[in-house]
């Protein structure tokens, strides 16, 4: 990690949606680990391609770059399972998995139906179950079986922009991710964070696109003064670009990755 000044400075990442094909997501992250970035995130849409899957191919082809799931749902998969599958990707990548949960949006849960009234409890039930099997260890509606794949020190990061689940994260979680958000729900949601002595870290995103059609998304040559700012106000463990030109499937991943790493040398 650089230093700057008395701290040290953030993580600078990218977010992927996987609407691109599964080959050029790989393409992408192994670019990005060429290119200096900490991270990658790449985005659980259910019936998108399985971000896991990809992140298992990326870990072969990778030494260093963190590579993680943000965010995946216990509504989508039981999270035994999901912990189960972090571990074999951490296993692959020789440690370098970041396990993103979340309730879920839209995208993923609405082509099969699910909702849920009682987000706090499912993502709370969630963690623990995750935890306990990447610790190896009992817990309420899991016991360790002798064909489990052992303890793996795998982070939870929690995807969210609601203040229960900023607080249950801050609880239990190893660090929150803020994605798709809009500047000012970056303020807010920061300085929730701020209220809590957590050791939780925090993740900040901005979506960029040369189309700024939504509150959430800024013009690529804001971001850069965006996140240099947001990094210095609220000291955040990472920083990053949402690639958000891929969300309909356009846009090339490696292309779009160059353009994220020349505006986050500003920052």
């Amino acid at each position: 990690m650089r230093e700057t000044s008395s701290r040290l400075a953030p993580r600078k990442g990218v977010w992927m949606f996987p609407a691109a094909p599964a080959g050029q997501l790989v393409e992408a992250v192994v670019r990005a680990e060429e290119l200096g970035l900490d991270d990658v995130w790449i985005a659980d849409e259910g019936i998108a391609r399985e971000p896991m899957a990809v992140l298992a191919a990326a870990a072969r082809e990778t030494s260093v770059i963190r590579l993680a799931v943000g965010i995946t749902s216990p509504l989508l998969r039981h999270p035994g399972a999901i912990a189960a599958t972090a571990a074999t990707v951490d296993e692959l990548s020789g440690g370098r998995f970041t396990l993103g949960l979340g309730v879920g949006g839209q995208k993923s849960l609405q082509p099969f139906g699910l909702a849920t009234d009682r987000p706090v409890a499912v993502l709370r039930e969630a963690i623990i179950t995750a935890r306990a099997v990447l610790a190896s260890e009992s817990a309420e509606g899991y016991e360790p079986a002798g064909h489990a794949l052992g303890r793996r020190d795998v982070p939870i990061w929690v995807g969210t922009r609601g203040p229960q689940l900023i607080r249950l994260a801050a609880r239990l979680a190893d660090g929150v991710f803020l994605s798709g958000c809009t500047p000012t729900q970056h303020e807010s949601i920061a300085a929730a964070m701020r209220e809590f002595d957590s050791t939780a870290q925090m993740a900040l995103y901005q979506s960029a696109s040369d189309v700024v059609d939504a509150p959430s998304v800024l013009a690529w040559d804001a971001v850069a003064a965006f996140l240099r700012a947001e990094a210095e106000r609220w000291q955040p463990a990472a920083v990053g670009i949402n690639l958000v030109d891929l969300n309909d499937g356009s846009g090339d991943p490696v292309t779009l990755v160059e353009r994220a790493v020349e505006v986050l040398g500003a920052v």
